[in-house]
C-alpha cells in the first residue's frame, strides 16, 4: 500500500500550500456538480421515454459533453494527489534519491503532454469553428474549453508534485515462501 504524496520518511504529513488545498476543493466540487449533472439528465431522458410527451433531445447531448468535461476537469486532480493510471513498477525497485528522480521525471513527462494537449484544446477553442452542436446548438469550440482549463490544472499540478511533496513510498508486496 503506499502512503499519500504528502507524506515522507521523516515525520508527519507536510501540510500542502492553501492555493493547492483550494484548488483540489474546487476541482471535487466541479467534478460533483457534473456528476449530478449527468445524473439528472439521465434520469431526465429515461423518465420521458416512458410518458406520452415528446423528448428533450438536448438532455442526452449535454449528459455526454457533461461526461467529458467530468473526466478532463477531473485530471488535475487526480495527477495533484497521484491517483492517476501509473505504472509503479519502478517504486519497488529503486528507492530514497532514485526514486525521488523517477517522480519528478514522471511528473515532468506528465505535464510535457498536458501542455502539448493543451495547445492543441486551445486551437480548437479560439480556432473559430462555424460548428455547432446537433441539439443545443452551442458553438463547438465553446465545448473544448473545459478540456483546456482541465488539462491546464493538471500540467500545472504535474510540475507543482516535483516541487512540493515527496514521492508516495510502495511498501515491498511480501513474497510467498515455498515450502
Amino acid at each position: 500500500m503506499s502512503q499519500s504524496p504528502e507524506t515522507n520518511d521523516t515525520g508527519p504529513p507536510r501540510p500542502r500550500p492553501a492555493v493547492v488545498r483550494w484548488l483540489e476543493t474546487a476541482e471535487l466540487v466541479t467534478g460533483a456538480l457534473l456528476l449530478a449533472v449527468i445524473f439528472t439528465l439521465m434520469l431526465v431522458q429515461a423518465t420521458q421515454r416512458h410518458l406520452p410527451v415528446s423528448g428533450w433531445v438536448w438532455t442526452g447531448e449535454l449528459a455526454r459533453f457533461g461526461l467529458v468535461w467530468l473526466t478532463f476537469s477531473l485530471a488535475g486532480h487526480l495527477v495533484g494527489k497521484d491517483e492517476h493510471v501509473t505504472l509503479k513498477l519502478v517504486d519497488h525497485v529503486v528507492g530514497g534519491r532514485a526514486l525521488r528522480a523517477v517522480w519528478i521525471l514522471a511528473n515532468l513527462v506528465v505535464a510535457a503532454v498536458a501542455v502539448g494537449f493543451v495547445f492543441e484544446a486551445a486551437e480548437l477553442v479560439f480556432g473559430g469553428s462555424p460548428q455547432t452542436t446537433p441539439a443545443l446548438d452551442i458553438p463547438l469550440s465553446w465545448t473544448y474549453v473545459i478540456p483546456m482549463v482541465g488539462l491546464a490544472l493538471a500540467a500545472l499540478r504535474a510540475l507543482a508534485n516535483t516541487l512540493l511533496p515527496a514521492p508516495p513510498v510502495v511498501e515491498s508486496v511480501p513474497e510467498e515462501r515455498a515450502e
